[in-house]
Parts: C-alpha cells; sequence; structure tokens
C-alpha cells in the first residue's frame, strides 16, 4: 500500500488551486525502487550498476532497490505530488557510493527517458568529475529538465548541487515538508526538511532520517507542482516561483 499524500498547505490549494504533479515525470537518481509496494504511479525504471562491482558501469533493467534509499526519497516525492510519475534510475548496489561516470550516466538516461524534473540525492567532490557533470546537468537543462541535488551534509560544497543550472538543497528542520527557504545566490539555494524527517521505506516501514538526500525530495515534489500549473517553465522561473511561495529566512 502506497503511503497517504501529505495535506497541502494554503499557498498551494489557494495560490495554485492544488495541484498534484499531474503530467509531471520525474526521475529519481538513487538506490532504486521497492518493486514488491507495486505502485503504478513509480515507472520501468534502469540499473547502472555493474552486479559484481558497485563502482562500475554496466546498463540493465534492473532498477530493485536493496537498502530503501531510493523509495524513501520516491515515496517522499510522491507523498507531495501524488500524480506524478516516477522512473527510478539506480546508481547504488549494496551501500550508497556510486562513481562519478555512474552519476554522469543516470543524468544522461533521465534526459533520454524525457523527463521534466531530475531528483539527484547524491554528490561528489572528486577532482576531475567537474566538467563531465557539469556537461550532463547542461544537457538536461537544454532539454527542459530541471535537476534538484542535495547539497553535502557537512556544509560546503559538492556537484552538482554547486553548479548554476541545478536547484542545491541544504537540510534544516521544519514543520511540513512542503515548508522551505529560498536563498537566491548561495548555493545550495534552497533549504529543506532534513533533520529528524519521516519517510517511508521499504516495506512501508516509517523512519526517521536525516540529510540533504531527503531534503531534496521535498524541494522536488514542490517543482513538480510549480511545473503543473506552469508546463514547459524554465530553470529561471521556477526560481522565481519558488521564492515567491518559501518561508521567511531567518
Amino acid at each position: 500500500m502506497s503511503p497517504e499524500p501529505f495535506r497541502p498547505p494554503a499557498w498551494v490549494r489557494e495560490e495554485l488551486g492544488s495541484p498534484t504533479g499531474r503530467g509531471v515525470v520525474v526521475g529519481v537518481v538513487d538506490s532504486g525502487w521497492d518493486r514488491a509496494a507495486g505502485d503504478p504511479r513509480v515507472l520501468p525504471g534502469v540499473g547502472l550498476v555493474h552486479p559484481d562491482d558497485d563502482l562500475a558501469t554496466l546498463r540493465t533493467d534492473d532498477d530493485r532497490d536493496r537498502v530503501g534509499h531510493g523509495t524513501a526519497c520516491i515515496n517522499q516525492v510522491l507523498r507531495l505530488a501524488p500524480d506524478a510519475r516516477v522512473v527510478p534510475i539506480r546508481v547504488f548496489g549494496a551501500g550508497l557510493e556510486t562513481a562519478p561516470e555512474t552519476l554522469e550516466a543516470a543524468i544522461l538516461y533521465a534526459v533520454e527517458r524525457g523527463v521534466h524534473l531530475v531528483n539527484v540525492s547524491v554528490g561528489t567532490t572528486r577532482a576531475g568529475t567537474m566538467r563531465p557533470l557539469l556537461a550532463a546537468c547542461a544537457r538536461a537543462g537544454r532539454a527542459g529538465a530541471i535537476v534538484v541535488a542535495a547539497g553535502p551534509n557537512t556544509g560546503g560544497w559538492s556537484y552538482p548541487a554547486r553548479f548554476r543550472g541545478v536547484l542545491g538543497v541544504a537540510a534544516g528542520r521544519f514543520a511540513t515538508p512542503f515548508d522551505y527557504r529560498y536563498l537566491p545566490g548561495r548555493a545550495p539555494e534552497c533549504e529543506a526538511w532534513g533533520v529528524d524527517l519521516p519517510v517511508v521505506g521499504m516495506g512501508g516501514e516509517a523512519v526517521l532520517v536525516q540529510g540533504t538526500s531527503f531534503a531534496a525530495p521535498n524541494i522536488t515534489g514542490i517543482v513538480a507542482l510549480l511545473l503543473e500549473r506552469h508546463p514547459g517553465a524554465t530553470l529561471a522561473q521556477v526560481r522565481v516561483l519558488l521564492r515567491r511561495y518559501a518561508v521567511a529566512s531567518s
């Protein structure tokens, strides 16, 4: 059974007219999806991890989640935008570690699938990774896809969240998943609930989690609502909308 959608706040109901993400396809770059959940909103995805080496890239149709992280992120997106559709793009194997080349391939696969929105709950600071990841994100932007990426949990920077053409997300404590701060000109520019956040993981289990990787799906879900109301909105237009509906910065 799928977890219940979150009740939208007044700004979603009254100012946006209660969008639900209908018509929006989201690629979730993570550990895959719990196929036992049987949710028709989660479309067939892809695995980009070699079965014998978590740091090697191999494209298969195996999008099955092994660790639960991707399932929790997908559920979070769908609880904010319950009529969206999700494509799982698996870059993790038995643990939460992947290669930059696999991450690059995941973003390019999202472009290939024609998604409107890409959630990337992973990043890197490794030397030599910037240019290929930047090129992949730029290609996504040219294709009309908006990339949302988790920043590092320790502060500072990581790719792709640092890129100007990506919505970077930091973690904070908020009252609801619809609450967030928008900090124009900063990297990350969004701060969403990622401290003591209740999510639904493998087998429908409710768990309390921490980190930017779980904050990012909140922004992704919100952007899915904005894209339903403003089809074809550019990243610049989405940034204006995010600023409009953000809670006041302290």
